[in-house]
């Protein structure tokens, strides 16, 4: 067994577990049908409530290329930040255990980003989103292979992948552990989680490429537990993530390019459409006037009236709607509008789809 476990294995894969017992197996194993022979899971258990880490701490007893390891917190970031003290490979891939690659996939996205010299690789994903209807749809997330040699090659077609949704989260991709260390990331909520991490990571990057193929397959975000508490931090937390973006996009000098500022811009109005839904949704039991309150902060803020102002073309029919009581400052039609769109429309109202979440 010993002879298994290499000094340095050529990627980690980080999987994050909560409550998916039903799931975690298909997940690891989709790991092992790679056909790498040099690799380590490092899968961590964040207080699941089921059987998950029972089931993980088993297969690790009988392959000790399983790393398991327990949080007692259920948030991403400080299960990420718990792989990453423990990772060891060249490689890193993110993952959660409701997710699995496609056979042999992994291995060939391996091939393309060493044979590359990439800092990072972007791979295809098949999303899942559920209907209202407790049906799922499924969309591919791919762009044409391709490799982008220069600093202003990336920056210039980057608008491509935030339009997708594909920078914002950690998943389909494969990052390099030395950059990394090097840069000193970690994720951390305050700083915009997953999307604060990719954007330090990517701020001044040389190779960037892009591996068309679908190779890790996503199966429906589950909405963040929010507490009582975390409803009125919804706002900030909004105004967080559009003001990395613009930090960002004035360091490679595009917050003049029109193009680019749509993007980011239609982006943060789905998050405050998808945020008032939350607010408005029967899930959250706050008293009638704290949700009024939250939804005035919502909708009030300097970047919101803006971006509703001047956002031409809102990818999602929801937001579209949404825009006229922002614009209008109508805090009732805001509210009224979002409880309509969450009836008819589910819990993604707002987001195209619901990798947005992970964001």
């Amino acid at each position: 067994m010993a002879s298994m476990r290499v000094r340095t294995p050529l990627i980690s894969v980080v999987v994050r577990v909560r409550d998916h017992a039903e799931s975690i197996q298909r997940a690891l194993e989709s790991v092992f049908a790679q056909g790498l022979d040099s690799f380590e899971v490092v899968a961590v258990d964040c207080a699941s409530r089921d059987r998950s880490a029972d089931i993980v701490g088993k297969l690790s007893e009988r392959d000790i290329r399983i790393d398991c390891l327990h949080s007692d917190t259920p948030s991403a970031s400080a299960a990420y930040n718990l792989a990453l003290a423990h990772a060891r490979g060249t490689y890193i891939a993110f993952i959660d255990g409701a997710s699995w690659f496609a056979p042999h996939a992994l291995g060939d996205a391996l091939d393309f980003m060493q044979d590359s010299h990439l800092d990072l690789l972007l791979f295809g994903m098949s999303v899942d989103s559920p209907k209202v209807d407790g049906s799922v749809f499924s969309k591919e997330l791919s762009e044409p292979t391709q490799v982008f040699v220069s600093q202003h090659e990336f920056r210039s077609n980057a608008w491509h992948l935030f339009e997708a949704g594909q920078m914002a989260v950690v998943s389909g991709k494969l990052f390099v552990r030395e950059r990394i260390e090097l840069l000193g990331l970690r994720f951390d909520e305050t700083s915009c989680g997953e999307q604060g991490f990719m954007a330090r990571y990517v701020r001044d990057i040389e190779r960037v490429g892009v591996f068309g193929a679908v190779t890790v397959h996503v199966p429906p975000a589950t909405m963040p537990e929010l507490g009582q508490g975390d409803y009125a931090t919804l706002p900030a937390r909004c105004d967080r993530h559009f003001e990395l973006m613009l930090d960002l996009y004035h360091h490679w000098g595009l917050d003049g390019d029109p193009v680019s500022m749509d993007v980011i811009r239609n982006r943060y109005l789905e998050r405050v459409v998808a945020c008032i839904g939350s607010v408005c949704s029967p899930a959250c039991d706050l008293p009638p006037e704290e949700k009024h309150r939250i939804v005035v902060d919502l909708i009030g803020s300097e970047h919101v009236r803006l971006a509703a102002s001047v956002t031409k073309r809102p990818r999602s029919m929801v937001v579209s709607a949404m825009s006229i009581p922002i614009k209008a400052q109508n805090v009732r039609l805001a509210m009224g509008g979002a409880a309509v769109m969450t009836r008819l429309f589910g819990a993604d109202a707002g987001l195209p789809l619901s990798l947005d979440r992970r964001a």
